[in-house]
């Protein structure tokens, strides 16, 4: 085997500040040449040199629109009505995508310096710097700061959408009031749009929907959805999603109920739409992975067998094994995670919908009374937020419903509360009606013993429900460093395989998301867990990704006074006009019945009357 020569890369290159040196060592590279080591320290210097170059050019651009050769120093102060037009014929752009551009310019270098800085410094790059102007820009100046300077320590390591995530959870904290304002004010707008598309199809769209009763309608229709697969719909989940959304829409014969329902959109299954995988490709399964050709003792330890239960198995909270849920199972599945003393009503921190996003206190609250069917997990934390007891109540407040709503074969819902072990026992003032809950909770965190765990189930294949259980409240996310995938809908795996010695026990299992179960067994990287709920990801070209302990109690700060209001102005308004965006009749009526006359005045009836 003839051994490959790879180019170096200059000293200094992998730790090197952007700027002129940084980019003449990196003109030194071809990026061709150098190691599949190497590539990965080359695309990160790279990548600071480009948020630097970016930030410089917003920031020369700022300096075009505030140019005014007749005024001292040769700026104005502010941007006047002219002010975008010369970069609009530099760029070759519309006065739109200037101001957008000159907005976010200005707010990173006037109002939120420090932002600006990060930008230049390459410690953060444009999309993030975007979305932290953008998702702050209805927040009183203030807030906006404080927000952004909050998040930047923490912006590289997040994703877009986890970005988005922890800045509404930061603005949410700061102004409760703000939150639910701009919320209810947005609901009120709730509205429907027809838009036709390029090629003649439509787009039927909700907007501003209550996110309770959307939440719950999505979790109806894929519900419905994986029932019309499992009865042997051959089509792929999306298009089975569209039809049983017309169905639901369309009128139906009286007496129609979800088995009808189902029934129809199977039997109406179109013949020419695309086919569906019929069987899910398990993980760990023989053969090359993406990249090809690699056999599986290339690859190191693996755990061929997936951690997901065959279609008919029940679910976790149903059975004494914790196998994963099906798909289908999965998708549809409501989980809100919130502060049990926020219920309680001692605080207004926001909580969370894992795939929906941030939830103000009033909204939770309310919800909450919507979930009493669904599996309350508590769990209990130290002072520092981490998991300390993973309990289940079925006690729930006087008062709260208890009759579970017409769910059909929807997949159990889960709430998920954290309150602190010193909270829980300092029993203060409490709600009369929350008493019988918070004594069932005292009793079980006093029987406590920790992580379940014992011999015989220590060399079974899947964990008990307690300990899947534990495992997914510990982590609360796919293990992988970026994915915000939650770990309710997430594979429970063995860190150490079993097939080479690994235990079932909370120091040897991770949730992981599918893709990244299958990234760990036909991607070629490899996971460790040097302590329970820290995590080391290697990639094939053998670098190394932490993924730390995170705690289970989100870092929210308290409500603050601003000197300024946010806005909590709706983006968009309901109207009495047409349901169509793009109005098909956009000269008068739609064809059809003429429109109707005069009304009818009985005394104008013939005799007899």
């Amino acid at each position: 085997m003839v051994e490959q020569v790879f180019a170096s890369l200059p000293e200094g290159l992998a730790d090197a500040p952007p700027g002129a040196a940084l980019g003449a060592l990196l003109e030194q590279v071809d990026p061709r040449a150098v190691s599949p080591h190497d590539t990965v320290t080359l695309a990160a210097a790279w990548r600071r040199q480009l948020s630097h170059h970016e930030a410089r050019f917003a920031q020369a651009a700022r300096e075009v629109a505030l140019a005014n050769p007749g005024r001292p120093g040769g700026r104005c102060e502010g941007f006047g009505e002219f002010s975008t037009d010369e970069l609009r014929v530099l760029l070759c752009e519309s006065r739109t995508r200037v101001s957008k551009l000159l907005g976010q310019a200005d707010t990173a270098i006037a109002a939120i310096p420090e932002l600006w800085a990060a930008w230049d410094a390459g410690l953060i790059d444009t999309d993030r710097v975007r979305i932290c102007v953008t998702w702050t820009s209805s927040l009183s100046a203030d807030h906006a700061r404080q927000v952004a300077v909050t998040v930047l320590p923490e912006a590289p390591h997040l994703t877009l959408s986890g970005l988005i995530e922890r800045i509404k959870a930061l603005a949410t904290g700061l102004d409760p009031e703000w939150a639910a304002t701009l919320y209810d004010k947005a609901r009120r707008q709730r509205r429907v749009r027809a838009r036709r598309t390029e090629s003649g199809t439509l787009n039927l769209s909700g907007l501003d929907l209550p996110l309770d009763a959307g939440a719950l309608s999505v979790a109806h229709v894929e519900s419905l959805v994986f029932r019309a697969k499992a009865a042997g719909h051959p089509g792929l989940i999306d298009t089975i999603r569209a039809d049983m959304y017309l169905a639901l829409l369309s009128p139906r014969p009286q007496g129609w109920d979800d088995d009808a329902l189902v029934a129809h959109v199977v039997a109406h299954a179109d013949p020419n739409d695309p086919r569906g995988r019929t069987t899910p490709r398990h993980v760990g399964a023989d053969g090359p992975g993406p990249g090809g050709g690699t056999s599986r003792s290339d690859r190191g330890p693996v755990d061929p067998v997936p951690d997901e239960p065959a279609p008919h198995e029940p679910m976790p909270e149903e059975s004494g094994d914790a196998r994963t849920p099906s798909r289908g199972a999965r998708r549809g599945r409501i989980e809100m995670r919130i502060g049990l003393l926020t219920l309680l009503g001692f605080d207004e921190k926001p909580g969370t919908m894992p795939g929906y996003g941030i939830v103000h206190a009033p909204f939770a609250r309310q919800f909450a009374r919507q979930l009493c069917h669904a599996e309350w997990r508590v769990a209990v934390t130290d002072d520092d937020g981490h998991l300390l007891a993973a309990l289940v109540t079925r006690r729930r407040p006087a008062g709260y419903a208890t009759t579970p709503p017409g769910q059909g074969h929807a997949a159990r819902p889960v709430l998920e509360l954290h309150i602190s072990k010193t909270e829980l026992m300092r029993r203060l003032r409490e709600p009369d009606a929350w008493a019988p809950v918070l004594e069932d909770l005292r009793a079980q965190l006093a029987a406590w013993a920790g992580p379940p765990s014992t011999p015989d189930e220590a060399r079974r294949r899947f964990p008990s429900a307690a300990l899947a259980r534990w495992t997914r409240m510990r982590d609360g996310t796919c293990v992988f460093p970026p994915c915000g995938a939650s770990s309710l809908v997430a594979d429970i795996d063995h860190t150490l395989a079993v097939i080479h010695g690994g235990l079932t026990l909370e120091h040897n299992l991770d949730p992981v998301c599918r893709h990244d179960h299958r990234l760990k067994h036909e991607g070629g990287w490899q996971l460790q867990q040097p302590t329970p709920g820290r995590f080391t990801w290697t990639s094939p070209t053998g670098h190394t990704y932490d993924r730390p302990r995170r705690p289970v109690t989100p870092d929210i700060p308290d409500p603050a006074p601003s000197r300024f209001r946010s806005s909590t102005s709706p983006m968009e308004y309901a109207t009495d006009e047409p349901v169509w965006v793009n109005d098909p009749y956009p000269t008068g009526r739609p064809p059809g019945r003429p429109p109707p006359g005069p009304g009818h005045d009985p005394a104008d009836d013939p005799p007899p009357f």
